[in-house]
């Protein structure tokens, strides 16, 4: 799934959160993976 601007994620054990400010230019079949505390970061609703 490709990334949009504006999409959120945050760290369910530190609450860090990244914040996409350009969209990512990838297809959608390519992998993403945001990454804190060695655990996948959980996408923040809208």
């Amino acid at each position: 799934m490709s990334r949009e601007t504006g999409d959120r994620y945050r760290c369910d054990s530190c609450k860090a959160e990244l914040v996409y400010v350009k969209g990512c230019p990838c297809p959608a079949t390519m992998p993403h993976s945001e990454t804190c505390c060695g655990k996948q970061m959980t996408k923040v609703a809208e």
